[in-house]
């Protein structure tokens, strides 16, 4: 079987998610399934190995025996950008060790998934776009595309430039507002161009949640209390900037909330507390007051101190929520199950036939 590529054409587009999840399905009927990531852009140190740490996780995930250097051959480090630059042969031999390393995970399998960079262009100047390593390893290209007002444009625009390695398409994060204009007129269209759309995935709360430990991490911020809670999702955050009446009110509207309010505001912080809420987040860098940290510890509720003030900290969540990994493990049976719903996995292993 030839390998699967799966790329985007911008971060945050759910290429690992789908990894996974095509990667868990697949074995769950009966293939050896192979992971590797061959060039990476989040450089992290394990065990001595400069690797990727996406590419580290989801290869923890799927229970990968196979060595880290092959998993992740090319990490792009400020380093290698800078010497690339300098040197047009530095880069030479990357691409045969992409292949090299394909071939040590292939031993074994029954077909290999690869993920793509953060977009179809990082390491295009190394001499290791998409484009080649589909190339080199005989790889057929799906690419995953975060709906968008041109999505069309986009997925034939990816045909184009991917030629006989682009494979089809997977259409993510598709607004429910949207899902009727998606049928009606956008696959038919992609259809009739003979592009395979494998599949679209409605937007979903958990998938685009976030911990409190990755939202403080974010945040650079410092958990104070109930830490043992850090690792529960938040799908929203609120803005708690009224009187303790109208806060009441306010934060009864939604769950599996962070409620982001000035650390002296006390009455609006114990508001927050009566209602669903996953962590507060107090600005200003000031300490609650003993009650209410009290009140947060005895219900579980992580307080989360930032530096910064209330504006600050709401831009900044709101760049969090939905554009993050998915380095928490409650949402591992979450992305199979989606997979397994909306994703035409049978018609990818046929893809792989070819």
């Amino acid at each position: 079987m030839v390998p699967l590529y799966f790329i985007s054409n911008q971060p945050f587009s759910g290429k690992s998610s789908m990894c996974v999840g095509v990667s868990k399905i697949l074995a769950e009927k009966g293939l050896k399934v192979g992971y590797m990531k061959p060039v990476g852009t989040l450089p992290t140190r394990v065990g001595g190995i400069t690797t990727d740490e996406d590419a580290q996780y989801i290869s923890n995930i799927l229970e990968s025996k196979d060595q880290l250097e092959d998993i992740c051959p090319i990490v792009v480090t400020q380093y290698y950008s800078r010497e690339g630059l300098k040197d047009d042969n530095f880069s030479k031999s990357f691409i045969d060790r992409i292949e090299k390393s394909y071939k040590n995970i292939n031993k074994g399998k029954d077909i290999v998934i690869l993920e793509g960079a953060k977009s179809v262009e990082d390491g295009y100047f190394l001499g290791i776009s998409s484009l080649k390593i589909c190339e080199k390893l005989g790889a057929k290209a799906i690419m995953v595309v975060r709906y968008d007002a041109d999505i069309v444009d986009l997925i034939l625009h990816s045909r184009d430039v991917l030629g006989d390695c682009f494979g089809g398409a997977i259409i993510n994060w598709v607004p429910r507002s949207q899902q009727e204009y998606v049928e009606e007129l956008i696959l038919p269209y992609l259809k009739k161009k003979k592009i395979n759309i494998y599949g679209y995935v409605i937007s979903d709360k958990i998938l685009s949640s976030v911990s409190v430990r990755e939202m403080a991490d974010l945040l650079g911020g410092q958990i104070i209390c109930a830490e043992d809670k850090a690792d529960e999702l938040v799908e929203t955050f609120m803005v708690g900037a009224m009187g303790q009446e109208q806060a009441l009110k306010f934060f009864r509207r939604k769950a599996n909330k962070a409620v982001i309010t000035g650390g002296d505001r006390a009455d609006v912080q114990l508001a927050a507390l009566e209602t669903p809420t996953k962590c507060l987040i107090l600005t200003g860098n000031f300490q609650p007051s003993s009650v209410v940290l009290g009140r947060a510890e005895e219900l579980g509720v992580p307080m989360i101190l930032v530096n910064y003030d209330t504006l600050t900290a709401v831009e900044k969540a709101g760049d969090i929520i939905g554009q993050v990994r998915f380095h928490e493990v409650k949402k591992i049976d979450k992305i199979v199950e989606v997979v397994r719903e909306y994703i035409d996995t049978d018609g990818i292993l046929e893809l792989s036939k070819k």
